[in-house]
């Protein structure tokens, strides 16, 4: 069957080094996941014409699973120096190290710049809200999705 590269831990990882380099400030697990959701998805938020990946009917459906993915690559991450952990009264948060933006810079796909182009929009657009009403306008844009 052979090596699966999409929906693993380490497309994740490649995700979350990007998305952080482009944030430039530490961000929950949970903001990174809806964030990176969003970008890949990004035609259902109005954020751009067309998603990333392209259409996917089950893209909601995904977001759990990408949530528990994203966990897993945040923790290799962190064991491996590209992202620094750290805390204060209200949570954990996430950034990328020194090494981790080396490492984004050396992306020079065109799926990277795409990808990093979309980040910076996606953070543009939902910086100045709540991790819990980020969730909330996803389940909103969920909903909508089904009823079409």
């Amino acid at each position: 069957m052979g090596n699966k590269l999409f929906n693993t831990p380490f497309e994740l990882s490649l995700h979350v080094v990007l998305l952080l380099d482009v944030a430039n400030e530490g961000l929950t697990l949970d903001r990174i996941a809806a964030y990176d959701f969003i970008a890949i998805y990004c035609e259902d938020f109005g954020v751009a014409d067309r998603s990333l990946n392209g259409e996917n009917g089950f893209a909601f459906s995904e977001l759990s699973a990408r949530r528990n993915l994203t966990k897993t690559a945040i923790k290799d991450l962190v064991i491996d120096g590209l992202v620094i952990a750290s805390d204060d009264d209200t949570g954990i948060f996430y950034s990328v190290s020194e090494s981790g933006r080396r490492m984004s810079e050396g992306f020079q796909s065109e799926y990277a710049a795409r990808y990093k182009e979309l980040m910076r929009l996606v953070v543009d657009k939902y910086k100045d809200i709540s991790d819990v009403q980020l969730f909330v306008k996803i389940n909103r844009q969920s909903t909508k999705s089904l009823r079409w």
